[in-house]
């Protein structure tokens, strides 16, 4: 399974048995985190922890990926979750424990969703901009803006025999973003 963390929101995949490569359903792998431009400066990183269940159903790290916000999207065009131009991206996966060696990596699908309260089109390349640009030190002080970012552990192959693979077609929810 998969432990997907924003700021302090915490989101994972369910545990499947008896197999290597699980395969998840959109609703179980794709995860909403509320975001906020005043917030930019504290936002980091998207972490993807890999974790497995031996036969006594003890947790086994596998190893982690990390995404840092200037490389959520490609080129620094922000899309739409369900944008057909936005596609997964790789991320190596790597362990921080020297006891447990890491190796493969994570396809993982990042992108903004309009909020239901708000549902008129928004300019996801501008948020963006505005997200990194915010994450920098300054002495700007950043106005209340309430955004929420969508990611999905698209496809997972790990460790050193390709011990894992999780898939998600395109999934129906994601981030929310209102002004």
């Amino acid at each position: 399974f998969v432990v997907v963390s924003l700021l302090r929101d915490r989101h994972q995949t369910p545990v499947v048995k008896r197999t290597l490569s699980p395969t998840y359903p959109p609703k179980d792998a794709t995860f909403a985190f509320p975001i906020y431009l005043s917030l930019a400066d504290r936002l980091g990183v998207v972490e993807f922890v890999v974790w497995g269940k031996d036969v006594l159903l003890r947790k086994d790290y596998l190893g982690e990926a990390n995404v840092p916000l200037e490389d959520w999207f490609r080129d620094g065009n922000a899309f739409a979750f369900d944008d057909p131009a936005n596609k997964p991206i790789t991320v190596s996966i790597v362990s921080t424990r020297s006891t447990a060696p890491a190796s493969g990596s994570i396809q993982v699908k990042l992108g903004f969703v309009p909020s239901p309260d708000h549902p008129h089109v928004v300019d996801y390349s501008e948020i963006f901009s505005e997200l990194v640009k915010r994450s920098r030190p300054s002495l700007v002080s950043a106005p209340p803006v309430c955004a929420s970012f969508a990611c999905t552990s698209h496809t997972l192959m790990h460790s050193i025999l390709d011990r894992g693979h999780w898939h998600d077609p395109l999934a129906p929810n994601g981030p929310r973003i209102s002004r």
